[in-house]
């Protein structure tokens, strides 16, 4: 935490992160809909005026989420703090990681969409910022020669990224041939090799 920052202005700082602690488990373990602002309120031992002093409303509070959450993922990518020295090994992490998160349940993340829509927030969105964060480790990777040098790493992020959601769709519908983790590593092999292998050009 900043020194410089002023008594109340880390008190700010606290009680907002309380508040988006609070509001992630309770949609979490009841959803979004069946989550009241009294309820997250009350689970950041804060009034429910307080939560206003901080978001316009419930919905307010979701792209702060996704701020938060992705400044978490990039954290969990540093190798200082464990992960993979490989930088396509981070990107699946970075996948799974993404998975696992409360905020791609398919209704809160549409609800997510909406409210960073609504507020006009397009740094913010999601796949946006998804997209950059991969960007970075397709860099890494091409300095490393991971991966082709040649090739746009915005271009490479994106279809990592609808690859990736398209598992996820296929996923929430019950298509689970593996487990997901599983799944979302081969897709990033098959995505590296290609479907028809090294070999094709030869045929």
């Amino acid at each position: 935490m900043d020194r410089n920052l002023s008594r109340r202005e880390r008190k700010k700082r606290e009680t907002r992160q309380r508040l988006m602690e609070a509001a992630l488990r309770l949609f979490r373990e009841h959803g979004y809909a069946d989550t009241t602002v009294e309820q997250i309120a009350e689970a950041a031992d804060v009034a429910k005026s307080t939560f206003f002093n901080y978001f316009e409303t419930k919905e307010a509070i979701l792209p702060a989420l996704a701020e938060w959450r992705l400044q978490q993922l990039e954290e969990a990518l540093l190798p200082e703090r464990g992960a993979p020295a490989s930088p396509v090994e981070r990107i699946k992490l970075a996948l799974c990681l993404v998975a696992e998160d409360p905020l791609l349940d398919p209704l809160l993340a549409q609800r997510l969409f909406a409210a960073v829509m609504h507020q006009r927030q397009k740094d913010a969105r999601p796949g946006r910022a998804l997209t950059n964060l991969l960007a970075e480790q397709v860099r890494q990777a091409q300095v490393t020669g991971e991966i082709r040098a040649d090739l746009d790493p915005i271009y490479l992020s994106g279809i990592t990224r609808a690859l990736f959601f398209q598992q996820m769709l296929m996923w929430h519908h019950g298509y689970r041939p593996a487990p997901l983790p599983e799944i979302l590593h081969g897709t990033v092999d098959l995505l590296l090799d290609g479907i028809a292998g090294p070999k094709w050009r030869k045929s």
